[in-house]
């Protein structure tokens, strides 16, 4: 019951109510909304010059994370709680009116929830409070063998070795090969990263039950590079990490 409300209202966070594959896409929006602003590009932040953005070297990565400041963090886990016992004790209800929503809906407020309808329109708006804080540092190496970089991070909570095509066209780690899908245009909604390009690789689909994401190149003014990685695995929760170096 609380890992299937979980769920749901994770969605609703998101992209309200979509299956799977695209709340994947919705969970990367952030990065990639606001295509149609022109980039302010001073270096090659193409496909093909990605290998060559990340220089040779040693380097102290700062590992970051997403979060709400700790007194909105403090409220969302006490509405959070309060509405989890509800829905325990509606349970029926909660799951008739779940499997009514259509693609894209979002789950209506009902008194049932046990919370304000202001405070369920807080938990609604909740991404628009997110903010990256650093959580810890990690050292990292790269090198450069035939046009091919690869980045190692031995600390790393998923992927501990990445290694990028001299083209561009493919990721190979230490979980798998990860293929292009889109490229990353620094955007003025990118609010909580800052604007940055970059390039979106995955490994696995829709049917399968593991799936690997990695985003992955620079900001704009600080040129600092970054690796977004995420992990979906079949009954698990999703994990993530985030290096800026």
């Amino acid at each position: 019951m609380k890992s299937k409300w979980i769920s749901v209202m994770f969605a609703a966070l998101v992209l309200a109510g979509c299956g799977s594959d695209e709340a994947e896409k919705g969970e990367k929006k952030e990065q990639v909304a606001g295509q149609e602003s022109a980039a302010k590009e001073k270096v090659d932040n193409s496909k093909a010059n990605l290998a060559k953005i990340f220089a040779e070297g040693s380097y102290k990565a700062d590992v970051m994370a997403i979060g709400l400041p700790a007194d909105l963090n403090e409220k969302m886990e006490k509405i959070t709680e309060t509405m989890q016992a509800s829905l325990a004790k509606n349970e029926a209800w909660y799951l008739e009116t779940v499997s009514g929503l259509a693609e894209g809906e979002i789950l209506p407020y009902d008194e049932k929830l046990g919370i304000t309808e202001n405070e369920y329109k807080f938990l609604l708006e909740a991404n628009e409070h997110f903010q990256l804080g650093k959580v810890g540092e990690s050292d990292i190496t790269i090198t450069t063998v035939d046009e091919q970089t690869t980045v190692q991070n031995p600390t790393a909570s998923i992927v501990k070795e990445l290694t990028i095509s001299a083209d561009g066209n493919t990721l190979t780690s230490d979980l798998g090969d990860l293929t292009y899908v889109e490229e990353i245009v620094a955007s003025d909604a990118q609010k909580i990263t800052g604007r940055w390009n970059g390039h979106f690789y995955r490994m696995g689909g829709e049917n399968t039950k593991q799936v690997l994401q990695i985003s992955i190149g620079q900001l704009e003014d600080s040129k600092k590079k970054v690796i977004y990685t995420e992990l979906f695995e079949e009954g698990q929760e999703k994990k993530e990490e985030i290096l800026m170096f």
